[in-house]
Order: C-alpha cells, then sequence, then structure tokens
C-alpha cells in the first residue's frame, strides 16, 4: 500500500498545494509550527474519513476560508485509486472515490490503511482508558467497517439513554427496549475487541521479547465493562449480550442514581503487564514508551496479516522521543513499508539511518512544501 501524490487547497494552513511521495521513506522537515504535522493528519484522513487530531471539520479549513479539499492518489491491492474530500463550513463534508460518492465512512474503510504513531500517543500506557480505547477503535475500523458502524450506532444509543436518565421520571418500557438494543450492540464489539487484542498480543508479545532481549514477556488484558474477559477464552455473542444484560440490571440503580449509562463499551480499558505487573504502576518510563513502540509494530503486522498489504507507517517527530536503541529497533522494522515521518533536522534523520538508500526529503516552510531528492 503507497500514497503517491497529495492535493491540499485550503487546508489548515496550505492554500494550495501537491505533495508527491517516493515509495520508501519520506521525510517532511522543517521548523516547528510549519505545517509538518498537517500533512500526516491530511494523509490519515483517508483511512476513517475523519482526522485524527479534531472531531471539528471545520478547524481544517484555512482560516479566512469557507471550504476546503484535499485529494489523495494511492496504490493498494494491485490497483491505483483516488479519493477526494471536500469540507465546507455549515455542512457535512463529502468523500468520493474513483469519482464515485461515498455516502457513509463505512464505505471508505479498508481501501486506505495507515499507522500513526506521534508523541500524544507515548502516554498510552499510563494516560486514561480513553486514549486506549480510541487507538484501538480506529484499528479495528480500519479492518471490519461493520465495527465502525456499530459503535457509531451505539454511541447514539447511549446518548438516548443517558438523556432518558436525566428526566424526572423515565419512561419504563423504552428504558427496557434502549437496554435490549445496548446488550446486543455491545456483544458485538466486545467480540470484536476480544479477537483483536488477542492478535495484537500474539505480535506485540513476540516484538516485546525480541527488544528486550528475551528479558521481558508483554502482555495485554482486556477489562471489559462485563468485567475482566479472558482474550484467549471462546466467549460467542449470545453469552456475552447475556452477561451484559445481567451487568445492566445491576447496574440499574446506580445508573438512576448518577443518570448516565454506566455499563457498556464506553467504559472499558486494555491494561499492558510487563513480567505479570501492571506496567502502568510498575514499568519505568522508557518501558512503557517501548510498549507503545511494540503495540504500533504489532499493528502494523496485524494489518499485513489481515489484508495482505503493508500499511503507510506514518510517524510524526517521534524519533526525538526515542532513544538510540529503540530509534535502531524501530528503523530494523520498517524495511518493507512507506513511511511518512516528521522532523526538524533532516541531516540528523539521514545520519541516524547510516546512508541508507530510498529516502525522499520534503521540506517545509510556511505552509509550503518541497520535494528536495530521491
Amino acid at each position: 500500500m503507497r500514497a503517491d501524490r497529495l492535493r491540499l487547497e485550503n487546508f489548515r494552513n496550505y492554500e494550495r498545494q501537491e505533495i508527491e511521495f517516493g515509495p520508501g521513506i519520506n521525510v517532511i522537515y522543517g521548523d516547528n509550527a510549519q505545517g509538518k504535522t498537517n500533512i500526516l493528519e491530511a494523509v490519515h484522513m483517508f483511512s476513517l474519513g475523519r482526522s485524527n487530531r479534531t472531531a471539528r471539520d471545520a478547524e481544517m479549513i484555512r482560516h479566512g476560508g469557507d471550504r476546503a479539499s484535499i485529494g489523495l492518489d494511492f496504490s493498494a491491492y494491485g490497483r491505483e485509486s483516488v479519493f477526494e474530500i471536500n469540507l465546507s463550513r455549515g455542512s457535512r463534508k463529502t468523500i468520493t472515490y474513483n469519482d464515485i460518492p461515498v455516502r457513509k465512512n463505512s464505505e471508505l474503510l479498508g481501501k486506505f490503511n495507515v499507522v500513526y504513531f506521534g508523541p500524544e500517543l507515548l502516554g498510552l500506557v499510563k494516560n486514561g482508558p480513553r486514549g486506549r480505547r480510541r487507538n484501538l477503535d480506529m484499528l479495528i475500523s480500519q479492518l471490519r467497517p461493520n465495527y465502525f458502524s456499530k459503535f457509531v450506532e451505539l454511541k447514539r444509543v447511549v446518548e438516548s439513554k443517558n438523556a432518558l436518565l436525566k428526566m424526572q421520571e423515565p419512561n419504563r418500557t423504552l428504558l427496557d427496549i434502549m437496554n435490549e438494543k445496548l446488550a446486543a450492540l455491545s456483544a458485538e464489539l466486545i467480540a470484536y475487541r476480544l479477537e483483536f487484542i488477542r492478535r495484537l498480543e500474539r505480535f506485540a508479545a513476540e516484538t516485546q521479547k525480541e527488544i528486550s532481549g528475551g528479558s521481558e514477556e508483554l502482555s495485554l488484558k482486556y477489562m471489559s465493562c462485563i468485567g475482566r474477559l479472558d482474550i484467549n477464552a471462546d466467549i460467542d455473542r449470545k453469552e456475552l449480550a447475556e452477561r451484559l444484560r445481567n451487568r445492566i440490571s445491576a447496574a440499574a440503580p446506580r445508573e438512576a442514581e448518577h443518570r448516565e449509562t454506566i455499563v457498556g463499551p464506553h467504559r472499558e480499558d486494555i491494561s499492558y503487564e510487563i513480567n505479570g505487573r501492571d506496567a502502568r504502576s510498575f514499568a519505568s518510563q522508557g518501558q512503557q514508551k517501548t510498549i507503545v513502540l511494540v503495540q504500533k509494530l504489532a499493528e502494523v503486522r496485524l494489518i499485513k496479516e489481515e489484508i495482505d498489504e503493508t500499511p503507510v507507517l506514518l510517524l510524526d517527530d517521534i524519533m526525538s522521543e526515542l532513544d538510540k536503541s529503540r530509534r535502531k529497533f524501530v528503523l530494523a522494522n520498517i524495511d518493507d513499508m512507506q513511511i511518512i515521518i516528521t522532523c526538524t533536522d533532516y541531516e540528523d534523520f539521514l545520519g541516524s539511518i547510516g546512508g541508507r538508500g530510498g529516502v525522499t526529503g520534503i521540506y517545509v516552510k510556511d505552509g509550503t512544501a518541497e520535494r528536495q531528492s530521491d
């Protein structure tokens, strides 16, 4: 899988720009606040149809403008394709794939896959569960469009149930209907999460052993809304739905008291353990960074296993956050894929890869990008 050409018009700080990527390592470099990360954001948009930085499309429109557009020519599954996304203030964005309108985001998913790693993800292990859930949801959504559709539907059910619970006297019949819908949708989402956490752990454990010289065993734990689940257990959707009904019923008094939905996938978490100990509590800062790095490399391997194509790897100024040994490990594991990476010092990056070929430099300054070399 390869991003070939990106077109930007009134996107963030770019008035009009076309960027041609090379098939190997693409280094987007320049001073801070020049627009490097905006390029990664634009490329990432075509994997999910939404930004990885903001929930408001209008924020991506250049200051003073009413509309913006981004386009991507890319290669995947043995063919060349084109995506176009148009943004406008006050109306919904429109997306086309090979000139065919995409009616909803789920129709876009799976056509262009990326794995993103930026400095904000280095706190994935120690920070709150929302980031871990979001990271997992983005991975699954790229590979299972039905997951994304069910996730959006669940969000609407939770919002409706919360509104009902806030009423002075909630309609009991309507609440029962919502709870049944919540149980059914949650069972499907939990089944997907179980599958992908299990597969992620397999790849992550192998990579953690390699990077630690065999001294560290990494395991992932699924802290579900129905209790801690064994990720290797064979649990079907019917059993999950029944357990959810029981948990929702038991939580009814607390939900009535707090006037919000307490049971559901929106309240779940994933934890990491090194040699059987909780990494959030016991791992050093360096070990926690390594776990996130390992997770991202595991995501690349999982996507490749799933679709028989290597995703595009987006690295946002991450090398400056890693020590020499971890940078060396990353570079040793990204041989067979396209990488788009941002940094401030191009020469320093070239020195860190030891004269490795196949590098394309793209210099960014004041919202303009110029390709330097192949």
